[in-house]
């Protein structure tokens, strides 16, 4: 007879790939920990969280035949956030000198009752500033950049092609026309109250800063990969996700960023690139389908 001893042997055996990234994990958790500076390494404690049962979601195909594929898809974010912002800084000049706008809404916002989120600012410390002010350092990024890592980590090509559309790529082309004919200004600027984020900016930085506040693409990103992230298997990759792009959500509110206004429009946003996503994704696959099962017809007919 086989004793339990002997069983959890076996299976530690049977998965070494697995427990070799659980303990890669392990110890970059407890690195974490114990490194000075330990907020500039929080984000890899985002990473454990992403790809400890990361197993559950993966594919099994070669990884010869996923590179071919997964490179570039991991690499488009990569280079993306290297190159693209400078690009979106000169639109954004270019936005401002045309005096575009059709529509100057920090009046309008500011006479909505409650609409300034003061509600979430009831409970404030000096910890929970500091969270926050973290959490939306790093929530452009982040909620894109680790659900793809993870996708590429798990060999699903078509995840990776389903994050990056559903965020940024679709996300910016749906949003500019907002951004060009609305002005919205940051809440603490309109109200007159010290930056949230304590970015010291100067009067010539704040004017390019704190306007295209609606809709707010901080939670339009983070709540279009909170809706992917819950069709993963994995329930503490679920788990983690939801809590840290909620809260990236209620920091827009809590930092005075944001208004309540700009983050239910940014829900909005959200939703409609993960629908356009998937709209894109299946008429393409539907077209790569029918095209293979003409070519299949044909080899048979030749064949024949």
């Amino acid at each position: 007879m086989i004793s339990s001893l002997n069983l959890k042997t076996i299976h530690w055996t049977e998965c070494p790939k697995k427990n070799a990234l659980r303990l890669c994990l392990i110890a970059i958790a407890i690195f974490v920990f114990i490194a000075p500076n330990r907020p500039a390494h929080y984000s890899y404690l985002l990473l454990v969280g992403a790809f400890w049962g990361i197993e559950l979601d993966r594919l099994s195909i070669p990884w010869r035949r996923f590179l071919g594929v997964g490179i570039p898809l991991v690499l488009f974010p990569i280079l993306m956030w290297q190159y693209f912002p400078p690009i979106w800084n000169d639109v954004v000049y270019w936005q401002l000198g045309t005096r575009a706008h059709l529509l100057d809404l920090d009046t309008l916002f500011k006479s909505i009752p409650g609409n300034d989120g003061w509600v979430f600012r009831i409970i404030q410390t000096p910890w929970l500033t500091d969270y926050f002010r973290w959490i939306y350092a790093n929530g452009f990024t982040l909620p894109v950049l680790i659900p793809i890592f993870r996708s590429f980590w798990a060999k699903d090509s078509l995840k990776m092609i389903r994050y990056s559309l559903s965020a940024h790529v679709l996300q910016f082309l749906l949003i500019f026309p907002f951004y060009l004919t609305i002005h919205v200004n940051e809440v603490w600027y309109v109200l007159g109250q010290p930056d949230g984020m304590a970015r010291n900016l100067s009067a010539a930085d704040a004017a390019v800063v704190v306007v295209n506040c609606f809709p707010s693409m901080h939670t339009s990103i983070a709540f279009a990969m909170l809706l992917l992230a819950w069709r993963e298997k994995d329930k503490l990759f679920r788990y983690v996700w939801t809590i840290f792009c909620f809260s990236v959500i209620y920091s827009t509110l809590y930092l005075e960023i944001h208004w309540v206004t700009d983050v239910l429009a940014g829900i909005v946003l959200a939703v409609t690139a993960v629908k356009f996503g998937d709209w894109l994704i299946g008429i393409i696959s539907a077209k790569w389908k029918t095209k293979a099962r003409n070519s299949k017809t044909l080899q048979d007919l030749n064949c024949t």
